[in-house]
């Protein structure tokens, strides 16, 4: 019996998913649970299973095509099994549309790229996005050569043309927002213009937490928890004494969470994804590890869901080992603070009026200042410190 591959919904206010890239071919044969396609929506990139076995048809979605939750875009049909007559509506079509949708085609309407003509002059087959990228960049219609069903011209026809060098100018190559990258720039912009950021910035010894991680290693068949694990943990308890830190701005007043939920800045090609850890000031330094390890592996290899960045209360940036000696970070709204913090690295230091060698960390501390106050901040940051050089893990 055939199954119907649709556009799925991975969190709650989920509206549409981008299809990123088919992992079958249309044509080829899948078997249930195997990965079909990789699909972004504004929160994680995360493979889908194939609903059935048989063979993938009636593919109507490309790569880059923004689609509704709950559309149909693909039908996997079992060994010698003909069309169906008529499909199902899903959530975002109707009984006609299905029905169309059904029969076969010779090339199906791509569901972001809707075709339409132009009144006057020639007939031009040309997306609402085509014509709009055309006005912009002085882009004729007419020269250019479609791509798209029945020779429709899309988005990526005009961009292409628009980028071919001239006898006068020097290629450029342009490329287009991914959701995620294009999320990613919202939330900051708006971050920046609304959150009136301050920094603070403190160095701090990390000697007690490069002996743990060296007795640590010397266990047999134990994990060694990160440096940036210690970082956490010291972190989740600081938010625990100065809930101020913990908090977010509203426009009728200032919320303070009574969970503790860090967020893990992860960076990927396609940009920034910020897993969350939750209740983690209830983990111990060996759960709170594993649970970082496993959340940094899902997100690389892109098996997050959005609701595992749902909800973060604090976010902790980590470009040490990049070999960054400080930064400071943008917060992550509506979170009101974010630690960026740089390389443990050897520095000379003043200890009992000689001089000695120490790994050092520096650590800068962005706060929304609707929230929070220098002093809330400098007090919060110095409880950090504190735990990561006495060693209270």
């Amino acid at each position: 019996m055939a199954a119907n591959v649709i556009m799925p919904a991975l969190g709650v206010a989920q509206q549409t998913g981008t299809l990123l890239k088919w992992l079958k071919a249309e044509g080829e044969s899948v078997s249930k649970g195997e990965p079909l396609m990789e699909i972004e929506t504004d929160k994680a990139t995360v493979e889908i299973e194939a609903p059935g076995s048989g063979i993938l048809t009636q593919v109507i979605a490309k790569a880059g095509d923004e689609v509704p939750v709950g559309q149909s875009i693909a039908l996997i049909l079992a060994p010698g099994e003909p069309l169906p007559r008529q499909v199902a509506p899903t959530a975002s079509t109707g009984p006609e549309t299905a029905a169309k949708e059904a029969a076969p085609k010779p090339a199906a309407k791509s569901p972001s790229e809707s075709v339409s003509a132009i009144a006057n002059g020639p007939r031009i087959l040309a997306s609402p996005a085509a014509k709009r990228i055309a006005r912009e960049k002085g882009v004729d219609l007419v020269s250019l050569k479609g791509s798209g069903p029945e020779g429709s011209i899309l988005a990526a026809d005009v961009l292409r043309a628009a980028s071919e060098p001239t006898a006068t100018s020097m290629p450029d190559r342009l490329i287009p927002l991914g959701r995620m990258r294009r999320i990613v720039s919202e939330r900051m912009t708006l971050s920046k213009q609304t959150a009136p950021h301050f920094y603070l910035s403190m160095e701090i010894d990390m000697s007690a937490v490069v002996d743990c991680r060296t007795e640590q290693k010397k266990r047999p068949n134990q994990g060694v928890p990160s440096t940036n694990d210690y970082i956490l943990y010291a972190c989740a308890r600081a938010l625990k004494v100065f809930p101020a830190i913990n908090a977010s701005f509203s426009d009728q007043g200032i919320n303070l969470h009574d969970d503790i939920h860090l967020g893990l800045a992860v960076a990927l090609d396609e940009g920034l994804v910020v897993p969350v850890i939750r209740h983690a000031d209830r983990l111990t330094l060996n759960e709170l590890a594993a649970q970082s390890r496993e959340l940094i592996d899902r997100a690389q290899s892109k098996r997050l869901f959005p609701l595992d960045s749902e909800g973060g209360t604090f976010t902790v940036s980590n470009l040490g080992m990049l070999g960054v000696d400080s930064f400071t970070a943008i917060i992550n709204p509506p979170q009101c603070a974010i630690l960026a913090v740089g390389r443990v690295a050897p520095r000379v230091v003043a200890e009992d009026g000689m001089y000695a060698i120490k790994p050092v960390m520096t650590a800068t501390l962005s706060v929304d200042h609707r929230v929070a106050d220098g002093a809330v901040g400098a007090r919060f940051l110095r409880e950090i410190k504190t735990t990561l050089e006495k060693g209270e893990f």
